[in-house]
């Protein structure tokens, strides 16, 4: 790989890294605060379109609630559809208890429509609400219902897997069994 360097002595995949990990540093910042204010200028600077902004969360969100679903359905106990989807949300709100509601906020407009109505359709099938023919309001209409009726917990996130096996190696924590990490 050829690497091109700039006056300040950092490549362009140095530069781009660190662009990386700052527009992750501002999208960390958002989902711990909750909001998205209008008026911070290093988020208009990393998202200069709302619209990036939307799909980023979306995306954080997608990934955190599809590992949920994955894990529920690969250790969780023989629910039905609904259940099995409430669960792997429950343990998605956990981790990130502000995200959900600010997914919620940030997506009223067609952008976040489109992307939550193709999520929820995707979870829709991988818990077996829906199958590949069902269509997508449909789908995102049941999906909408059942995580309507999940409580926002109120609690800070738990702490990563990782960590908790940290803790539990160097004893410093509690240990958690399989099941502990869904309820």
């Amino acid at each position: 790989m050829k690497h091109t360097f700039t006056i300040a002595g950092q490549s362009e995949t140095q530069q781009r890294w660190q662009q990386v990990h700052r527009r992750h540093a501002v999208l960390r910042r958002v989902i711990t605060s909750g909001r998205v204010d209008e008026s911070d200028a290093e988020l208009q600077a990393v998202f200069p379109n709302r619209d990036d902004l939307v799909r980023e969360l979306v995306q954080h969100w997608t990934t955190l609630m599809g590992a949920c679903v994955d894990f529920a359905l690969e250790v969780g106990e023989q629910n039905d559809s609904a259940e099995t989807l409430r669960e792997a949300h429950r343990a998605t709100m956990r981790r990130e208890p502000r995200l959900y509601p600010l997914i919620l906020h940030t997506t009223r407009g067609a952008l976040g429509a489109a992307l939550v109505e193709r999520e929820y359709l995707r979870l829709a099938c991988a818990v077996g609400l829906a199958t590949p023919g069902t269509s997508a309001a449909v789908a995102s209409h049941q999906v909408a219902l059942v995580l309507d009726g999940v409580p926002t917990p109120s609690t800070e996130p738990r702490p990563s897997r990782f960590r908790a096996t940290l803790d539990l190696l160097v004893g410093a924590g509690p240990s958690h069994p399989v099941q502990e990490l869904l309820h």
